[in-house]
């Protein structure tokens, strides 16, 4: 894996990781080029076992590998800049509570280093992201570890991750409790933190320098704490809506401002639906109170445009959404009840942007539904992992984890030849061309983007995507940065 780059000088530089890019799954890829891995090779680097057998329908639904432990219920992830997971939720008998352990996996060998927590601030129930500088993960609040058990009550710490030595370090309080927030980084690299329990009123910041001030002018309080669903809208403001669809914008410039904009239908809510955005501006909301999905529009700055777009195979409550490398959003866990095993989704189910459809793709073993998780790897794969703390009644805590192929990875029932990414800058900047240099059996036919993701509570902070136009000269790609900073927020990418 080669390390890239991203992103603006107009903020805060930041790290990113390149990744091999990844093929479609149609035939005709030559076999000889002798760059291109063969299939043993390939295999190796997906973390595929000796032996393993590929569906011969793998090139339209993907596959799911096997079963593989965790060390904790991994009800937070969150990529770093070095290509590892951390993930933190429960302690390694599958309790809920931060209080005690976090880990660190790193897929390149399949290693966990499971570490103590010895900051005294129970991190179950926080938000968290990677900062710009690519050093830090920040996460805010949690919960209250009573010596026994959690309180599902907020605190107002804040903790750091350092990726480089691994340590968790307690830091400046913030100005509310916030159990269940959202934190959304801003164009200028600052921290924006809305909502969680204890913090409805206000939002507040988190600045460069790691103090926090309250936006006092943003009033957050007739809105619910769970988890609101925030993005950078393409003018720069925090678009974003609750769990009931009440819509808003929020300036967080000075003591910020806020304007409603609308609730959209309650069919298509809910605190355990899912949402991604799949281009600038546009949301795909989905699960929760019905089987339907809509697409939010935002690229304009007045009210929301809100489409419906094809439906579920069924109604997904705790499901995660999660954007692919070619653009796609795949849905993965959920039931129809709300963490019941009733109407349970293991079907991976794929949404096209292009078309409003949705696609079944392949089945996970295992259901995942409160806590469960998912995270798109640098390799292009899919992590699905956690669920549970607690679990439906006679159901065990998933201590594992299973990794989603999509249908890119392959041709047909094989392996696909891959192109190979060698060289890439490390750090980019909005509105530049860029030079990656690649080794291919066949031209390349498209470059993306995809923000690395940080999710909870069938919630994905982070995630984002943009299709970079380029120009190819032999094996030398000129790729266009886009050169609207809302595009782009600073942090980490990943190229395909």
């Amino acid at each position: 894996m080669n390390q890239v780059a991203c992103m603006g000088r107009w903020s805060i530089v930041a790290l990113a990781v390149a990744v091999v890019a990844a093929c479609g799954g149609g035939g005709g890829e030559p076999e000889d080029a002798q760059a291109l891995s063969s299939a043993s090779e390939r295999a190796r680097a997906l973390r595929l076992p000796p032996g393993t057998i590929i569906p011969a329908d793998a090139g339209s639904k993907g596959m799911f590998g096997p079963l593989q432990g965790w060390p904790l219920i991994a009800v937070h992830g969150v990529i770093t800049s070095d290509g590892r997971v951390l993930s933190y939720g429960t302690k390694e008998d599958g309790t809920q509570t931060g209080y005690f352990v976090y880990d660190v996996w790193n897929p390149a060998d399949d290693t966990h280093l499971t570490l103590p927590n010895g900051t005294g601030s129970d991190i179950f129930c926080s938000s968290q992201l990677l900062l710009p500088d690519g050093n830090n993960v920040f996460l805010a609040g949690g919960d209250n570890w009573t010596g026994t058990k959690t309180t599902n009550t907020g605190n107002n710490n804040s903790t750091v991750f350092n990726v480089a030595n691994r340590t968790l370090t307690r830091t400046n309080n913030m100005n509310r409790a916030r159990w269940y927030s959202t934190s959304t980084t801003l164009l200028n690299g600052e921290t924006y933190i809305q909502g969680g329990s204890g913090g409805t009123d206000f939002p507040e910041i988190r600045g460069s320098d790691g103090a926090f001030r309250l936006l006092g002018g943003a009033g957050t309080g007739s809105f619910d704490f769970m988890y609101p669903r925030n993005f950078i809208a393409p003018d720069g403001r925090v678009f974003g809506y609750d769990s009931a669809g009440r819509m808003y914008y929020v300036n967080t410039s000075g003591s910020g401002g806020v304007t409603t904009v609308g609730q959209f239908n309650s069919a298509y809510a809910g605190n355990d639906a899912s949402a991604a955005m799949f281009a600038p501006g546009r949301i795909l909301q989905y699960g929760g109170n019905s089987n339907q999905a809509v697409v939010i529009d935002v690229t304009a700055s007045g009210t929301p445009v809100i489409t419906q777009t094809a439906s579920m195979l069924r109604q997904r409550r705790l499901s995660v959404a999660t954007i692919l490398a070619d653009g796609k959003v795949v849905a993965t866990g959920g039931s129809s009840v709300w963490n019941a095993m009733t109407n349970v989704s293991y079907e991976a189910e794929i949404w096209n942007p292009a078309t409003g459809q949705w696609a079944v793709g392949a089945s996970m073993v295992k259901p995942r539904l409160y806590h469960g998780n998912a995270l798109l790897l640098p390799d292009a794969s899919v992590l699905v992992f956690g669920g549970g703390a607690p679990s439906p009644s006679g159901v065990p805590g998933n201590l594992n984890a299973e990794i989603y192929y999509p249908p890119y990875l392959f041709n047909g029932g094989a392996l696909a030849v891959r192109p190979s990414l060698d060289s890439a800058p490390t750090v980019v900047d909005t509105g530049r061309t860029v030079q990656l240099s690649v080794t291919s059996g066949r031209p390349i036919s498209r470059v993306t983007f995809v923000k690395a993701g940080s999710a909870t509570h069938g919630w994905n902070m982070e995630q984002r995507f943009v299709s970079l136009p380029f120009a190819a000269a032999g094996s030398n790609l000129s790729v266009q940065i886009p050169s609207r900073a809302s595009d782009v927020p600073p942090g980490l990418w990943m190229i395909f």
